[in-house]
């Protein structure tokens, strides 16, 4: 019985610290778009939209300025007070609102993927001949009759080391992309022999 209570007194602490900063998240949402409302009511009906759309006028102009607000936000970002200012609120943020940072650090992976930069045409997954054996590698330059090779640490991709060999040590592996070969290094290995 004990120790149904106790998994009843856990389900409950995870469901609040889950719940928490969703509720927080959709209670500020609510108020910011309240505020955007009242000024896109003024707008809509400055401009007679509510004539001609009606009760969706309000909406439709609180999301244009809310939009347009984001927008040129992008621009004063670029400004060095405004950014110190926007970090201050950040750690005011983390301080105050359970989940925040956590949160935020999602967004911004999600941001960087998205904003990814294609790889380089020189990056080719490679088999470099080290000793009797062969080890999985990137090209990343070559020049006459020698390489640039970068050497990845399992199980992590982006570091590694850097060599530069013959090019009669490597062997490409055409036929493959790069992001199957590292996939297999982040899985410390497995899958490649299906790759070659």
């Amino acid at each position: 019985m004990k120790e149904f209570f106790n998994q009843v007194e856990r389900n409950c602490i995870s469901g609040a610290l889950l719940l928490l900063p969703l509720l927080v998240f959709f209670v500020l949402l609510e108020k910011v778009w309240k505020f955007f409302q009242n000024y896109g009511e003024k707008f809509a009906h400055f401009l007679r939209l509510d004539l001609v759309l009606g009760k969706y006028a309000t909406d439709i102009a609180g999301g244009i300025i809310l939009v347009l607000l984001i927008y040129f936000s992008g621009y004063l970002m670029r400004l060095s007070l405004l950014k110190r200012f926007t970090e201050w609120v950040d750690n005011k943020l983390m301080i105050f609102l359970p989940g925040y940072e956590k949160n935020k650090k999602e967004a911004e992976e999600k941001l960087n993927l998205r904003n990814r930069k294609p790889v380089p045409v020189t990056d080719l997954p490679i088999l470099l001949k080290v000793g009797e054996y062969w080890q999985p590698a990137h090209l990343i330059e070559e020049k006459e009759d020698k390489v640039v090779v970068f050497i990845p640490a399992a199980p992590s991709k982006d570091h590694g080391q850097i060599c530069v060999v013959d090019s009669n040590q490597i062997k490409r592996l055409s036929g493959i992309s790069l992001e199957n070969l590292d996939a297999s290094i982040t899985a410390k290995g497995k899958g490649i022999l299906n790759l070659i």
